[in-house]
């Protein structure tokens, strides 16, 4: 497989990680906190799993920012769509930043040769 193709891959990965992650978090609001908690669980394990194959071919730091930055921003929107949570002005402004801050960590990255 060639390294494009392997990063592509890694990529997949990564983004899996953190809908899995959302997703599990998201089982913590469940009425049934038993069932909650286990599907929360499973989905975490799994998420951890995916971001295991994922830093195979991404810097781990770069992966980590990535995957911070997407899972708070999903879980805001989650919270806000799904179980009708207010989002303040500062949790935008703190999405606003974060963006800013991955973007410039993300192109500060360093090339593998």
């Amino acid at each position: 497989m060639g390294i494009k193709k392997d990063i592509l891959i890694a990529w997949f990965f990564l983004i899996g990680a953190i809908v899995f992650e959302v997703v599990g978090t998201s089982f913590l609001k469940m009425e049934n906190k038993v069932f909650g908690y286990i599907f929360m669980a499973l989905f975490i394990a799994f998420s951890y799993f995916l971001m295991g194959l994922a830093i195979r071919k991404i810097q781990i730091g770069i992966a980590y920012a990535v995957w911070e930055l997407l899972g708070m921003v999903l879980i805001l929107l989650v919270s806000f769509v799904l179980f009708r949570e207010e989002l303040t002005n500062f949790q935008i402004l703190g999405i606003v930043l974060s963006i800013i801050g991955i973007i410039m960590i993300n192109l500060g990255e360093v090339k593998e040769k």
